[in-house]
């Protein structure tokens, strides 16, 4: 019997997170990526190691559900059915370059959204582009941070020399990794704590980079990686040991002198990321610990660099016993106006990596970090500064909606100049020039409304009454939550006090869709419970036949049947390539017979024989079966049947491949170029993650973009490979009848043969089977079904 799973508490920082994902316009704003390039890797051993990390650690089988106001931590017992998925062109596609692929995928699986109540929040993909192999880890911030995903690379690597070399099973004894001390209940932070940070805060206003507004959608961002150059590098080194301090104060504070120097004067807040991880137990520990924490600081007149990386260093080690303190827990204690001035990210995060994406070995090869493959920003600039070998890289993630690639490069131009210009003592930073544009945002009015408000009485009621006592101001009907400067934690309060007054429970998921009060109104009043359902309708008599080509008087009528998981598209290039008085019609699947061949073809048989029956009967792929199926039961019941034009059918009584990789296969061929299909995909027990990365292999393979279509077309699929796969009688038909062959070997159409006693003839187009309905093997087809009419066994 299947353990249940743990209902655990969750972090202050992993509710945070929560509100954050269901809150944004971006659903992968917090989505990790780590791309490596690798040495060859072999699947299997790859899969046996992951599934050995994955049952080790509890943060890859946990999700996050809302029970009442809390967030909660779902963790799933192991053994947990997690497997890495597999990408493979074993040559690279004609047109495309290895680089340019394996750019595109990484960068699409990355925006792949995570749903927080289904684990594993963790996805781990193989991508082989001819010789270079690829693994692309994507994970959600709640479950990991940076730190914890190399820990997690390493247990890999550890595991898969294991499996390699057969010593998996003594790595199986080793007991689990320690389960985090953050899933242990915390207690609030004490007055003191929040003390230290509301005090430093009091007052200070983030420093930002002057917005250039671009038009980009809200959220959008883009990475850019600069290698500091061997000049800059020696300033850091010689700043840092002439003011005693880390590497990273003084990277802090060069982000702090260009930005005071382009225009954010005053005291001015940069935020950074910190591991919060004091204890030896927390660095072993596998979950999502960092935390931003704001610093602030003011930069005199007189005051040279070394004196502001002096205070870099001296506000870093003073804040370290208050690191553990949550940023929402802080907010929360912030008087109105700090809150309304800092917001709840700030503009510029500047995190030290360190060695963090160095140093990592799968197999016997080393895997290279290469920059994240994000299309989406956090904030509007975010430096992380990483030691990579001799060098220092600082990757930098910034808002394409307010900043360009030129005014980022621009930025970093002058954080090199500052650190050379500094390497000598004594630099003043009033006499430092920079080129980059800067501010200190102004603080957002909290107490009147906006003067552009539309005129609100004194005295609200009901639902926005709520809203004016949680925000102490005159709140709109359209008013956007977060807009107003709402935070997560008055969420809750907002819910509470919404409906202890109401006595409705709100549809908290349905609400954030569009954050208002009025949406609010209409949750919970009587417009938003639902209408009595309506009595069920009765399914339509017949089938539904689509009209493909019209005709004319006199012209031949060829009816076709759809294929597995598709309907009418597949046949519309065929139904041009036909002389233009033929009439071509088509069977679709309604849904309403039941899923086997036989149901299928009686419910379209009762549509023909209402309709006429046509001169040409026909169908591609699973088509093929049901109209051979139709035939037989023409037959049975004494009707005349029309001659079959089977087009790359499959044999009657063969199993069809079944699951979601087969059905991605299918797709991917009927969509690309043959060339640029994967050779090998697999794509992991989860359906909906595979159709996710499915999704991805239409866009990067055909630009197809698919959505929702794609699970509609999957279980229509599923229910036509449930209908070829059940038992049913297998018979002959006595009719003339031609079988193209396209995939079929010579074998099958023998075979074919058997359940055609009529005139039957074969022939063979040099096409694949889904390129047989494509031009210019369509055109054969054409013609060969012109010449089936035309031949006198067939003519009328």
């Amino acid at each position: 019997m299947t353990p249940n799973p743990e209902v655990r508490p969750s972090s202050p920082l992993q509710e945070a997170l929560w509100w954050i994902q269901h809150r944004g316009g971006r659903k992968d704003l917090m989505n990790l990526t780590w791309r490596l390039r690798t040495g060859r890797l072999d699947p299997a051993v790859l899969t046996a190691a992951w599934r050995h990390v994955v049952d080790r650690h509890t943060a890859l089988r946990s999700a996050f559900e809302r029970h009442g106001e809390t967030v909660v931590r779902i963790v799933h017992p192991a053994p947990f059915d997690a497997r890495p998925q597999q990408v493979v062109w074993e040559r690279v596609p004609e047109g495309r370059s290895a680089p340019e692929l394996l750019d595109e995928v990484a960068t699409r699986l990355h925006a792949i959204p995570f749903v927080l109540d289904d684990a594993p929040l963790v996805r781990l993909t193989l991508v082989r582009v001819g010789p270079v192999d690829e693994l692309v880890l994507t994970a959600h911030h709640a479950v990991v941070d940076g730190w914890a995903v190399q820990l997690l690379l390493d247990d890999l690597h550890r595991a898969y020399v294991a499996v390699r070399d057969g010593g998996i099973a003594a790595l199986a004894q080793e007991t689990a990794a320690p389960t985090p001390a953050e899933e242990a209940v915390r207690a609030a932070p004490t007055a003191k704590e929040t003390g230290f940070w509301t005090d430093r805060l009091r007052g200070a206003r983030p420093a930002a980079l002057v917005a250039e507004p671009s038009g980009a959608a809200p959220g959008s961002g883009a990475v850019l990686r600069h290698t500091l150059t061997p000049r800059s590098r020696v300033a850091v080194e010689t700043i840092g040991r002439r003011v005693g301090c880390t590497e990273f104060a003084v990277h802090l504070a060069a982000v702090r002198t260009v930005l005071a120097r382009g225009g954010a004067s005053g005291r001015t807040t940069v935020g950074t990321v910190v591991a919060n991880r004091p204890t030896l137990a927390d660095q072993r520990s596998v979950d999502y610990r960092a935390n931003t924490v704001l610093l602030a600081d003011e930069i005199g007149a007189q005051d040279t660099f070394d004196a502001v990386v002096t205070r870099a260093r001296d506000s870093l080690w003073e804040s370290l016993p208050f690191q553990h303190v949550t940023y929402p827990e802080v907010f929360a204690r912030l008087s109105d106006e700090d809150r309304a001035a800092l917001g709840t990210v700030p503009p510029v995060l500047v995190t030290h990596h360190g060695g963090i994406g160095s140093g990592i070995m799968l197999g016997d090869e080393p895997a290279r970090l290469l920059a994240s493959p994000s299309t989406s920003a956090r904030c509007q600039l975010l430096v992380g500064v990483f030691d990579d070998g001799g060098d220092t890289v600082l990757e930098v993630e910034y808002d394409t909606c307010a900043l360009s690639e030129r005014s980022v490069r621009v930025f970093l131009a002058d954080v090199e100049a500052v650190l050379a210009a500094s390497t000598a003592g004594g630099c003043r930073v009033a006499d430092l020039r920079v080129a980059t544009r800067a501010t200190a945002r102004p603080a957002r009015p909290t107490g009147a409304p906006d003067a552009t408000a539309f005129a609100e009485p004194a005295a609200a009621a009901g639902v926005l009454a709520d809203w004016q006592r949680v925000f102490g101001r005159v709140v709109r009907p359209h008013d956007d939550f977060f807009a107003l400067g709402g935070h997560s934690l008055q969420v809750l309060e907002l819910v509470a006090r919404v409906e202890k007054n109401t006595g409705a429970e709100l549809d908290l998921e349905a609400w954030l869709e569009e954050p208002t009060p009025a949406r609010m109104e209409r949750l919970l009043g009587p417009a938003a419970t639902d209408p009595a359902a309506p009595g069920p309708t009765a399914p339509p008599a017949l089938a539904r036949t689509v009209v493909l080509r019209t005709g004319e008087p006199g012209g031949r009528h060829l009816h076709l049947v759809h294929g597995a998981g598709v309907g009418v598209l597949p046949y519309r290039e065929l139904a041009g390539a036909l002389p233009g008085d033929w009439r071509v019609t088509v069977s679709e699947d309604d849904g309403v017979a039941g899923a086997s061949i036989a149901d299928l073809a009686a419910r379209y048989t009762a549509r023909l024989l209402a309709d006429g029956l046509p001169d040409l009967l026909g169908g591609w792929s699973m088509g093929g079966l049901l109209a051979h199926e139709i035939a037989a039961g023409l037959r049975a019941r004494g009707h005349h049947c029309p001659p079959l034009l089977l087009l790359d059918a499959p044999v009657p009584g063969d199993v069809p491949e079944t699951g979601t990789d087969a059905f991605a296969r299918a797709v991917l061929r009927g969509a690309a170029p043959l060339p640029h299909v994967p050779d090998r995909l697999s794509l992991g027990p989860r359906e909906d993650h595979a159709l996710d990365t499915l999704a991805v292999l239409l866009r990067v393979t055909s630009g197809d973009a698919v959505g929702d279509a794609l699970h509609a077309r999957h279980a229509l699929h599923r229910r036509h490979v449930t209908a070829m796969t059940a038992p049913r009688a297998l018979r002959a038909v006595d009719v003339p009848a031609l079988v193209v062959a396209a995939d079929l070997a010579d074998s099958d159409l023998d075979r074919w043969r058997g359940f055609l006693a009529g005139d039957t003839r074969s022939a063979r187009v040099a096409a694949g089977h889904y390129e047989l309905l494509t031009a210019p093997a369509v055109d054969e087809v054409a013609r060969l079904a012109v010449d089936l009419m035309s031949a006198p066994a067939t003519a009328r």
